[in-house]
């Protein structure tokens, strides 16, 4: 089926061997995202692995963030930075909850925990 959401034709699948089958004969039409204003001016002219279209430059920036980024052993240097984070969040959630008491809503904590783990790992640790 195909639905059009706005100005975009979507295809709605409702199978998950449908899917598997579909995306196996027509990944490649499928795997760029649509060129927007945004790709031009935050992603450096399409130039990041974000917005780039799929292709050659694609697929290369993918193996180097693959290599260079997610790694074992680059993973494995930040481990400290996600338990340190995580045990802040669990004293912040006690705190919060008067010691168990009363309920807490964790979505500003998560989107906290999520940004200090990902975003702030430099102060951590010099590169």
């Amino acid at each position: 089926m195909m639905l059009k959401l706005g100005s975009v034709p979507t295809v709605v699948i409702c199978s998950s061997s449908m899917a598997r089958e579909f995306l196996k004969i027509h990944d490649n039409v499928f795997a760029s995202r649509p060129l927007t204003a945004a790709g031009k001016y935050i992603g450096y002219n399409f130039k990041d692995l974000i917005f780039a279209p799929y292709g050659a430059y694609w697929r290369h920036m993918r193996k180097i963030c693959v290599i260079e980024l997610l790694n074992t052993k680059r993973i494995d240097s930040f481990r400290c930075i996600r338990e340190e984070e995580m045990l802040l969040a669990i004293r912040s959630v006690w705190e919060m909850s008067g010691q168990g008491k009363k309920p807490v809503n964790l979505t500003n904590l998560f989107s906290s925990f999520v940004q200090a783990v990902v975003a702030n790992p430099c102060r951590y640790q010099n590169f």
